[in-house]
């Protein structure tokens, strides 16, 4: 395939073609990693309450180990790019497809004028239902007419949608519905994680276990726990639901977050080089913090 350094994302409908990406002599896409700025999103809780208050001087940034100088940027200054990668595999067939994409408008519909929203199916390929642009119900509608069935390649959508957030313009947000289960896919985990430090971007996962009952879950339970891990490091989180009654609350819950997340930025020391881990500190008794683990320098 001959590298386009003008390619654009495809149109709905067709399987992703993503590696977003420069082109280096020999034609290979590589994932483009800009450390000249590095923003961290942070959010902060006393027990199970956000804290809204907080301000610069009570914050500690250290990136490897050692303390780095940071500003705290207006969180609404940032526009996002939100990638709804959503799972409809024979899982979702029915009444749970129609939940999900009340859930998924319900977000895109809260989200503010300079946002760009993109919806992504996951089944046994990851194809656009929606390329970026305004949000709003046509992403919660894309959803709704998409034909549910086959099995699931999750961590390829995943790696694939990581590599599409590139592409949007504003701060990315991988928000991704799932089961857990995967049975298809060719990109392990490790590629998925680097993946993720490569982006920056946030990574939020909605879990619903499957309508299964007669078959081992140990497969689905595999992948329900590296959701939870990359979602943890990304500074993001899963939020995992036993009704699908509750799918809509869901996304409400992680959008109320993103709503009052702090952002940190700085630029990374010249010397780093490949993953440099982060740490964030709060000085106040009894607030805890989520954020990114760290960061991929070059």
């Amino acid at each position: 395939m001959r590298c386009d350094r003008r390619r654009r994302l495809p149109a709905a409908g067709l399987v992703l073609g993503l590696f977003p990406a420069i082109c280096p002599a020999d034609g290979r896409a590589q994932f483009r990693i800009e450390t000249r700025a590095v923003l961290v999103d942070v959010s902060a809780f006393r027990g199970d309450e956000p804290v809204q208050d907080l301000l610069r001087d009570d914050f500690a940034l250290f990136a490897a180990g050692e303390p780095i100088e940071f500003r705290l940027v207006d969180r609404d200054s940032l526009a996002l790019a939100v990638l709804f990668a959503m799972d409809v595999s024979a899982s979702t067939a029915g009444e749970r497809q129609r939940r999900l994409a009340e859930g998924a408008t319900l977000f895109a519909s809260s989200l503010g004028e300079r946002d760009s929203c993109g919806v992504v199916a996951i089944s046994m390929a990851a194809r656009w239902l929606k390329p970026f642009g305004p949000c709003g119900p046509e992403v919660g509608r894309r959803i709704r007419r998409t034909m549910a069935g086959g099995p699931t390649a999750l961590r390829d959508a995943i790696l694939l949608s990581l590599a599409a957030l590139r592409g949007g313009s504003g701060r990315g947000v991988l928000l991704v519905f799932t089961d857990g289960d995967d049975n298809l896919s060719w990109a392990g985990e490790p590629e998925v994680l680097r993946s993720m430090q490569a982006t920056e971007s946030l990574v939020y996962a909605v879990i619903a276990p499957p309508h299964r009952v007669a078959r081992s879950l140990d497969s689905d339970e595999r992948g329900r726990e590296f959701l939870r891990r990359l979602s943890e490091e990304s500074g993001g989180r899963t939020v995992e639901v036993r009704d699908d009654r509750n799918l809509t609350a869901a996304f409400g819950e992680i959008l109320d977050e993103l709503r009052v997340r702090y952002v940190l930025a700085f630029t990374p020391p010249p010397q780093h080089r490949g993953f440099v881990p982060l740490r964030v500190e709060v000085k106040r008794r009894g607030v805890r913090v989520r954020a990114r683990s760290g960061y991929t320098a070059r």
